[in-house]
């Protein structure tokens, strides 16, 4: 099993962050989730083991939208977002959406 690092970034020349297709960034993968009124927030999925703890995202104050950086293996990975610890989200923006066999749709991410 191979570990899933988190790296949490701010751009400090960024005006406004806004909510976007899970995008690539140097290592990784960057996901944004707009919950202004949540406490915490975060990513799971496939390339986590789906542990509800394991990668938690950074909140930018200013406009309510979750950030994380995940660096992640090249494929295809499915996810959703965990808010407050009890509350699963389908991922409103992602590259594709597929069941899970549980009743749930997951987003999808590819990286290549």
């Amino acid at each position: 099993m191979w570990s899933v690092a988190l790296v949490v970034a701010m751009s400090a020349c960024a005006s406004t962050i806004m909510p976007e297709v899970p995008r690539p960034v140097a290592g990784g993968v960057r996901f944004t989730y707009l919950a202004p009124a949540a406490n915490t927030v975060y990513i799971v999925g496939s390339f986590n083991g789906w542990v509800k703890g394991a990668t938690q995202m950074k909140q930018d104050g200013k406009t309510g939208v979750w950030i994380a950086e995940v660096l992640m293996r090249p494929g295809e990975h499915t996810f959703m977002y965990l808010v407050d610890g009890k509350v699963w989200v389908v991922p409103p923006l992602a590259e594709d959406f597929v069941t899970d066999g549980f009743g749930q749709t997951n987003g999808v991410v590819i990286v290549r």
